[in-house]
């Protein structure tokens, strides 16, 4: 069973990560409303993503060291790749 200790430092990795997603990439209405496969903004996407994974998992590691638990470094991941997820499906949707 997780540290319930755990759950301070997770909550910060979660809102840290939501955030770095935020402040990296461009909006997702911006991204949905574009056309397919367009060149500019698939590059931002994908820069931001890095970013913003390089943040948010940075981040993590760091809560999990401080707390001994390695729980914030998960829910960073695993945010991580429900955030990229949202934004590949609206890369890939029509206008």
């Amino acid at each position: 069973m997780p540290n319930p200790e755990a759950l301070g430092p997770a909550s910060l990795a979660l809102g840290n990560t939501v955030n770095s997603f935020g402040v990296f990439l461009p909006k997702l209405t911006e991204v949905r409303r574009s056309l397919p496969g367009d060149p500019s903004i698939v590059k931002d996407v994908r820069l931001g993503q890095i970013g913003a994974v390089s943040v948010s998992m940075g981040f993590g590691a760091i809560m999990s060291s401080l707390s001994g638990s390695p729980v914030p470094v998960y829910v960073s991941f695993l945010m991580s790749a429900v955030i990229i997820g949202l934004y590949e499906q609206a890369l890939r949707s029509e206008p």
